[in-house]
């Protein structure tokens, strides 16, 4: 989408070809007029000299006929651009003031967007120093379950050690007792 600035700068474009237009109509409608005075005056010319030929004088005649509604048409079309280009300026200064507006709204969200960075940054070094510090737990955890279960494997190999001991102690006494009961 265009912003209302560039929608601003087309409208001038705009505004300024409107007039230019316009510029070249009205000069294109005085060539028109002196070019219909000049068949005009060819074509008394043509009367006084005697020489009518009816051809050349009906053709002129259209012309004039067509060159004259064509006048009519585009004075008709100058006061429609001149209105357009009322409304046009009208339309241009709204949106200027739009533009105004819109800057300072844009200008206040921009500091906003600044502070809110700011912020996010400053959390997430927060965040970025909690992590290190949960990490430095989970290792300290870690090293104090593994020290925890290699002393629980040491005193279950020791236990198991002993327990081995006393059934090969009773596995003897046994024998020994069916030995005597013999």
């Amino acid at each position: 989408m265009f912003s209302n600035c560039e929608v601003i700068v087309r409208v001038v474009d705009n505004l300024f070809n409107s007039l230019w237009m316009v510029a070249r109509m009205e000069r294109d409608v005085n060539m028109k007029r002196h070019l219909i005075e000049d068949l005009k005056t060819r074509l008394k010319t043509y009367q006084e000299n005697e020489r009518p030929s009816k051809e050349m004088l009906e053709s002129l005649e259209r012309k004039v006929k067509t060159m004259t509604e064509e006048c009519s048409h585009k004075k008709t079309s100058m006061d429609s651009l001149k209105q357009r280009l009322n409304v046009i300026s009208k339309e241009k200064t709204q949106y200027e003031q739009m533009c105004y507006k819109m800057k300072d709204d844009l200008e206040k969200k921009s500091g906003k967007v600044s502070d809110l960075e700011s912020k996010v940054t400053e959390a997430e070094r927060t965040m970025s120093e909690l992590e290190k510090a949960a990490t430095q737990q989970m290792r300290n955890l870690a090293m104090k379950s593994e020290q925890a279960l290699e002393g629980l494997q040491s005193k279950l190999l020791h236990g198991n050690q002993r327990i081995e001991e006393f059934v090969a102690f009773v596995m003897i006494r046994y024998i020994a007792f069916l030995h005597r009961v013999n």
